[in-house]
């Protein structure tokens, strides 16, 4: 088969939709979830304290903790599998930079963890990857976004935990 038959499944731009946090495929999205709501507590959303990597252990390659620093953002710490995934590093990296870099990045990752950080509510997201985007190595993706903070007004890191898929075409 050819690459253009190929490429003709590929849409032109990427999209992505606001899901339901019990609609995730992943058992990892919807484990995160619940875990996550288990730190919050009575408050709106849990400290990054909070947060025990160990007790999320098995999960750890299908997160990222982000660092929000004004109106940029800074990857902290990277699962493999999202390393893996897009096939850049991203460990220490500011989103701005990644932007530039990395076409793609501006275009659905940075938007919607500004509005986790403004909203100081969680978001789940299912989408599908076009040809806007420059290198992944995906086509299909579930993405959990969440906030942490100090105090209920403030978002100072979003810890996600992601899903990535790759559906044959046709």
């Amino acid at each position: 088969m050819s690459l253009h038959t190929f490429t003709k499944y590929i849409p032109d731009n990427s999209a992505f939709n606001q899901i339901a946090f019990d609609s995730f495929t992943s058992e990892v999205l919807r484990s995160g979830y619940h875990y996550w709501l288990s730190k919050c507590g009575s408050r709106r959303f849990p400290s990054r304290d909070d947060i025990r990597p160990r007790e999320i252990a098995t999960s750890l390659r299908y997160i990222s903790l982000i660092k929000v620093e004004g109106d940029d953002f800074i990857y902290r710490i990277v699962g493999d599998v999202i390393v893996m995934s897009y096939g850049v590093p991203l460990q220490n990296r500011r989103l701005s930079d990644l932007a530039y870099d990395e076409p793609g990045f501006d275009i659905f990752v940075i938007p919607n963890l500004r509005k986790v950080v403004e909203s100081g509510e969680p978001l789940g997201l299912r989408g599908k990857v076009g040809r806007d985007v420059a290198r992944v190595n995906f086509t299909d993706c579930e993405n959990l976004l969440l906030p942490l903070g100090h105090d209920e007004n403030s978002v100072d890191h979003v810890l996600t935990f992601s899903s990535y898929m790759s559906h044959p075409f046709g």
